[in-house]
């Protein structure tokens, strides 16, 4: 079973700041600036204590206020609202997978660009610690841990933008400004063997004074999603029984009812299922997600984001049945009887017989009238939502700086890709004890009854079991436009008009649409028309950034981009 470290007296060396090497950069910074030269000084790698701080470096992530990017909580916001979970104020997420994606679209350029400025600082270790006087077996493993944190970059880079620059060591300027895109095929091939060289020689766990470094279970879990993206079933799933049956991991239920809500705020860092994190300091190492994320009514946030309707129709009843199918739902009071998961997720406003989300002394509420704070149609983009998930009550001021972690795989995520890397590669082998052990233990933590072999009787009930319960448990945590891409659903989810909270004709209720041309539209379910969305074929790939494109003249251009 993983330790549990309480947070006083732990040494959080991943997260400090290096002051010798890798100041900050800005998501401007591309490949054809000069690489960081201080580290590789001779004077510099002198012995272990200077490897040590480089490697500390190295755990060095995008903070503050810049958010495009694979390891930040606004970036994997960004990744699941491109993948139909949701919307963003200003169109951002939207405007990353549409009809209308630009080649000169920023946010998709700083994805691209903070992603080869990590690249750029596991690059220089790696140079370096060659001949650095030290440890050969730490050396070794301090290296593995590297090319691991190199190849959680590449493989987002091939998966969302296919063919890219491959940079394996530090690159003059001349090189970067020249330097050619290699396949994805050959990108994932040297994703999956550095991985693979790496889990024989990662620790399982570190000390306590080093925890949040990438372990053996990380490296196992994101080897799964470069097999889940390529279909290797099988592979997926063998790698994955290895990280169920080390018995380090385990879905976090200390907190009763409470336990999926807590999971994602301070402290939930060190819960029994975090596999890998981005680690968060106070006053040091902190962003400014809180800010965006709050609704307006909550000490001064933007309410930047506005989840979907056609997520939160996704969550369960509390007799574990679809909206569809429950003997509990109640179209006219959508927001009662429902899957614990959506009221930790989602703020939610009055309704029926439902009082509208509690958070702290504040109710939320969307119907106070235009103009007041998060209604509905405040804005273009606005819908009557708001997330929840990752908010956390102790933080009531200074939303633009606080320590907040970043989930970047945990073990929910591993049991959910085992269940579907079996259905996919060995269909027969689902029985009673897979379902218990997978998908059945996610939803025993929310109160949810179990599925019976019975219910799910063929591959395709199964499939669809886990595309439905992956949505609603990974929600907000960056994966959902990766599962509809490699599901090949994309072009199906993303085409139509999306919806908001349910509105309505009765001049007297608090949701009153209005009336004539001023009445807000509506579906045939009174919920609130407010965005419609393209999405064509082409955009399975990212567009490379014109940015890089105008400095680099060998870099081509995907299919269907100008």
């Amino acid at each position: 079973m993983k330790k549990i470290y309480h947070r006083s007296g732990i040494t959080k060396a991943c997260l400090l700041t290096l002051a010798l090497s890798f100041s900050a950069m800005s998501c401007t910074d591309l490949l054809d600036k000069e690489p960081p030269s201080a580290i590789s000084d001779g004077s510099f790698w002198t012995g272990e204590g200077d490897a040590m701080l480089a490697l500390t470096g190295c755990y060095r992530f995008q903070t503050g206020w810049s958010h495009d990017d694979f390891a930040t909580p606004q970036g994997l916001l960004y990744l699941d609202f491109a993948g139909g979970n949701g919307t963003e104020k200003e169109n951002f997420s939207t405007l990353m997978a549409s009809s209308n994606t630009a080649a000169t679209n920023s946010n998709i350029h700083c994805f691209w660009a903070n992603a080869y400025i990590q690249i750029a600082k596991y690059n220089t270790f790696l140079d370096n610690i060659g001949n650095c006087p030290m440890d050969d077996t730490k050396k070794a493993a301090w290296s593995s841990e590297v090319k691991s944190l190199r190849a959680y970059f590449l493989f987002n880079l091939a998966f969302y933008y296919k063919d890219v620059p491959m940079p394996l060591t530090t690159l003059s300027v001349e090189e970067a400004n020249s330097i050619s895109q290699t396949s994805q095929a050959d990108v994932y091939a040297q994703v999956e063997n550095d991985l693979k060289d790496a889990i024989d020689i990662l620790p399982t766990e570190y000390p306590s004074g080093e925890y949040g470094r990438f372990t053996r279970g990380a490296a196992k879990t994101l080897l799964s999603r470069l097999y889940l993206a390529q279909e290797r079933w099988a592979d997926a799933a063998k790698i994955l029984k290895e990280v169920i049956d080390s018995k380090i991991y385990e879905l976090d239920r200390r907190n009763g009812e409470e336990s999926y809500d807590k999971l994602f705020q301070i402290g939930g860092e060190y819960s029994p299922e975090m596999i890998f994190c981005i680690m968060g300091v106070k006053d040091m190492y902190t962003n400014s997600r809180y800010q965006y994320l709050y609704p307006e009514a909550a000490y001064g946030g933007w309410h930047q984001f506005a989840p979907y309707n056609e997520l939160v129709k996704e969550y369960f009843c509390i007799d574990g049945k679809d909206i569809k199918t429950s003997e509990v739902y109640d179209e006219n009071d959508p927001y009662v009887n429902r899957d614990l998961r959506l009221y930790a997720s989602i703020f939610l406003p009055p309704l029926g017989s439902y009082s509208g989300t509690k958070y702290n002394d504040i109710t939320y509420d969307c119907f106070k009238g235009a103009n007041t704070a998060d209604s509905y149609n405040k804005f273009t983009l606005f819908n009557g939502y708001c997330p929840k998930k990752g908010c956390d009550p102790s933080i009531t001021n200074n939303l633009g700086s606080t320590p907040t972690y970043t989930p970047i795989m945990r073990y929910a995520e591993v049991l959910l890709s085992y269940l579907e890397a079996l259905n996919e590669s060995q269909p027969s082998a689902i029985d009673q004890n897979i379902l218990d052990l997978t998908i059945n233990d996610i939803r025993n933590r929310v109160k949810l009854t179990d599925i019976k072999k019975a219910d799910v009787p063929t591959q395709e009930l199964v499939r669809e079991a886990i595309r439905k319960e992956r949505r609603v448990e990974l929600a907000f945590e960056g994966l959902r436009y990766y599962d509809i891409l490699r599901w090949g659903i994309a072009e199906k989810e993303l085409n139509h008009t999306f919806t908001g909270v349910k509105l309505s004709n009765d001049p007297n209720a608090r949701n009153y649409r209005g009336s004539g041309t001023a009445a807000s539209p509506v579906d045939e379910d009174m919920y609130y028309q407010f965005e419609k969305r393209t999405w064509s074929s082409h955009n399975r790939y990212f567009p490379i950034p014109q940015n890089d494109l105008n400095v680099n003249k060998n870099l081509k251009q995907n299919t269907g981009y100008n």
